[in-house]
Order: structure tokens, then sequence, then C-alpha cells
């Protein structure tokens, strides 16, 4: 299909360029993503460079964004989705990262970060379209309303991956550097996860809200999860 045209990547990059926002499944426990939201500028011509790469060296490549129709246009993420499919790419969640797939042929993990469950729920009949599967990395679990976690479930019932991010939203860079990281995890971690559990959810899979993490946040959270997702920009160097 024709792809709308978005402005330039910032800086004039690629997202080939960025080699910490491919893996080959898991390789990493810590993983790292590149937003697609509006404000990162992301191209068409980047985009299908990135799945190109994928495609041609049988990587996963990374990316998320937070709320359609908000920070990023619906349209974009069809492009996304889109450009995937129109190069048989694959469609991992973290869930089967966690698990150990490696998938065969280039992939995207796709990801939605916060707690935009009804836009997400909205995107259903486009992503059954292109027969696409993401993962959904919630936040304020304990605060949504039951049709929003009704809404959840059905997007679990699809095919998607719900996975975690956090209970309030804190930066656990800043925050453990003020609190420790026991008290990190013990008021943004365990409250939300706790939730979770209790409604039928297992996440095995976590999201630094800002990408903000610290080699102690990892090594405390690689005791709750199986993986953790990062950003480009804070990637384990």
């Amino acid at each position: 299909m024709a792809l709308p045209a978005t402005i330039a990547l910032a800086c004039n990059r690629t997202l080939p360029e960025f080699d910490d926002i491919y893996s080959i499944g898991a390789e990493h426990r810590v993983l790292c993503g590149y937003s697609v939201d509006d404000k990162n500028s992301v191209s068409i011509d980047a985009l299908n460079a990135g799945f190109e790469r994928a495609r041609a060296q049988r990587e996963t490549v990374h990316l998320y964004a937070h709320k359609p129709s908000g920070t990023v246009q619906s349209s974009t993420i069809e492009s996304v989705v889109a450009g995937a499919s129109d190069r048989g790419l694959a469609y991992v969640t973290y869930r089967e990262l966690a698990m150990g797939a490696v998938p065969n042929k280039g992939a995207l993990a796709l990801s939605f970060d916060d707690h935009a469950v009804s836009e997400w729920h909205a995107m259903l009949p486009m992503f059954a379209q292109y027969h696409a599967r993401v993962t959904f990395f919630v936040s304020a679990f304990q605060f949504g309303t039951p049709q929003d976690r009704a809404m959840l479930h059905e997007l679990a019932a699809a095919g998607h991956d719900i996975e975690y991010h956090s209970t309030n939203h804190f930066n656990a860079e800043q925050y453990s550097a003020a609190n420790g990281v026991e008290g990190y995890v013990a008021n943004d971690i365990e409250p939300g996860l706790a939730a979770m559990r209790a409604d039928g959810f297992d996440p095995v899979a976590f999201a630094y809200p800002f990408g903000a993490r610290t080699e102690m946040t990892d090594a405390a959270l690689l005791t709750k999860f199986t993986l953790l997702r990062a950003i480009h920009y804070t990637c384990p160097r």
C-alpha cells in the first residue's frame, strides 16, 4: 500500500544506524527500542530502511509508541505495520522473546507504553488486517476502570501481549537515587504488578518509564522479570 510521508528522522540519521534497537531474539536481557511518536519525526524512508535491515540480517527491530491519535498519529502506526508486513517481517511479542523465541527471519517487536487503553483497543481492526501482534506495557493498572481491564483482556484474547510499565510512572534512575532501589521496587513496581496478577495477567517483561535505568535497577528488576525494555538513548553500552 502507499504510505503517507512524514518529516525526516532527527539529525538525518536512519534506523539501521542504531545497532542497539536490533536483536537476535532476546540475546540481551535489556532490550532497547526506538520511539516512533510524532516528536521523534521518523520518516517513512527511515522506517523502511530499518525494516530492510531487519529482513536482510534476520534481526528483530524494536519500535514503540504511546497514545494513538495523541502522541502518535494512527496513520503512522498503520504505516509501521504496513511497512513491516509488506516486507514479510514476522511479528514477535516480548513474552515470546522472554520464552526464548528467535524468529527465523526479520521481525518487528512493536510495543505501546502507558495507559491509553481505549485508543489501543480501537486499533484492533487494523492490527487484525495486517495479522500484527504487539505488546502493551501498562502503567497505573490499579487505577484503571473495569472497562479498561475488560479491553485489556480483549487485547490479550486477540493475541496481543500485556506486560508491565510501573505503578506511578516514576523515573527509576531519579527515584532510586533519592529513595534507594528497594524503595523504587516497593513503591513503583510491586503495587501495580500485584494488581495485574490479581486480574489474571502475568507480566514477564517490563518497560522503563522514560527509558530511565541504571545497572542497579536492572539487577533488581531482573529478579522479577525475564526481560527489560529500555530505549536507544539509555541502552546499556
